[in-house]
Order: C-alpha cells, then structure tokens, then sequence
C-alpha cells in the first residue's frame, strides 16, 4: 500500500498492483530516440504491469500499522513478510503467463532485495529471508532465460526497463519531484530520469523516453478523510472494502 496525501487533505490509498498498471502504462508507450524499446514488447509491457501481483492477496487484507491507525505502507513490511509472498508471485506468474514474465517479476524482486536492501536494519528473520529469495530465484532466472534462448543484454535491458517503469510509478503515486529511475538507452548505458512538478497532477520529465508529445496515466486509489484512523484490524478491512474509489490522473510531459 502506497500512503499519498491529497491536495485537499484526504488520504489516498494506492494499492501495490494498482501503481504496477501505471508501470505498465509507461511500458506501453516508451521507445523514443534514443531509448530502447521492450522486446519482446507484449510480455515486458505485462511484467510491468504486473510486477506487484505477490502483493495481490495481502492488498485484500493489508495489517493495521498501530502507530499510523492505517495500513501499513509497504515500506514498512521486511522482507520476511514480502521475500516468500514475491517468490509466490513469482511461481503465479510463470504459471498464468510464461516465462518471459515470470523471468522479468523475479528479476525486479532481485533488483529490491539488492539495491534497497539495508542489512545493518534488518532484523535475522529479514536477512534470511532476503537472502533465500535471492538464492533460490537466481537458479530459477538462469534456467528460464537458458530455455527462452534470450540473450543477456536483452534480459538486463528488459529487467532495467521493468525497474525505471516501477521508479517512475512511485514517484509519481508519491507525488515526488527528483530523481526518477535510470533509464537504457540504445547504446547500452543509462539515462537517468529526472520529474519536475509543471502544475497539479503534471509533470515534467526529462530525458524524454516516450514515442508520444505527452503521456496520461491513470489508476485507482481508495479515498479516506483526513483523520480517518483504525485501532482494530478487521474494523479497517471492512471499511476499506467500502471505502470510496476514485481514479488518480497524473500527466507527463517533456521538459
């Protein structure tokens, strides 16, 4: 879950999967001059899009945060709650999908669990789990990229593709300014992304990756009041069953 502020002061929840559909969304229209496109296209475009689905089950019946009264933020949540759930999500989408997904999805949660991890902070439990994602899921990516044939630049340039579609994502469901995800670009380096506020609900980014003049991405997002606060878990699941939906609309254009 994704805690975001609203203008007016109410809370938006943006669940894990609905900020996946905005990655997919940037997918879907990336490969300006310059910048590589996803290849095979249907299949990066759908890992990206979804990139979260291990978080699918616990959205359904996220755990109350005592200290907030709210669900807790996914930053909140180690990886022994999240390590075995990605693996599983892992498993969902080699089984619905294919290979090529599955091989994308599996290759974002060794990008978290490398590049974010913080082992001076994580508890045993954490490090453990981490580590046995990392262990398990890396046999796996090598034997699925072996049986697609894939060439390895294209398996990283897509991996990375996932990675910048996931950084633009939440940064822009963060409602964030700055440093946007690295971006590949044709001859083989990284770009990075850089967001700038132009006016309410758009953006400014530069480089630009994308084959259109300005993008508009959208998802949905529950909408809570300003003090909306829960001290019993299941009180907070039922209403957040029935809690109002609203559609969060950002627009990106070039700099």
């Amino acid at each position: 879950m994704i805690l975001r502020e609203a203008e007016d002061g109410a809370r938006l929840l943006i669940p894990q999967p609905a900020h996946a559909l905005l990655s997919g969304q940037i997918l879907a229209a990336w490969g300006g001059p310059g910048f590589a496109a996803p290849e095979p296209a249907a299949e990066v475009i759908l890992a990206a899009s979804q990139h979260d689905v291990a978080w699918m089950e616990w959205e359904s019946a996220p755990s109350l945060d005592p200290r907030t009264g709210l669900p807790h933020a996914f930053t909140a949540i180690g990886p022994a709650i999240h390590a075995p759930m990605w693996a599983r999500g892992v498993e969902l989408a080699r089984a619905a999908w294919g290979l090529w997904p599955a091989l994308l999805i599996s290759r974002h949660g060794t990008h978290i669990y490398t590049r974010y991890a913080n082992p001076e902070r994580e508890s045993p439990e954490d490090r453990q789990a981490r580590t046995r994602y990392l262990e398990e899921q890396s046999a796996l990516q090598a034997a699925w990229a072996e049986a697609l044939g894939a060439d390895p630049a294209l398996v990283n340039a897509n991996a990375a593709l996932v990675a910048v579609a996931d950084a633009l994502s939440l940064a822009l469901c963060f409602n964030h300014e700055g440093a946007a995800g690295e971006a590949p670009t044709m001859d083989g380096t990284l770009a990075s992304l850089k967001l700038t506020r132009g006016a309410p609900a758009h953006w400014l980014l530069t480089p630009w990756p994308f084959r259109v003049g300005e993008l508009v991405l959208h998802c949905s997002a529950i909408r809570l009041p300003a003090d909306a606060r829960w001290t019993e878990q299941e009180a907070m699941r039922r209403a957040l069953r029935d809690a109002r939906r609203v559609t969060l609309t950002e627009t990106l254009g070039p700099a």
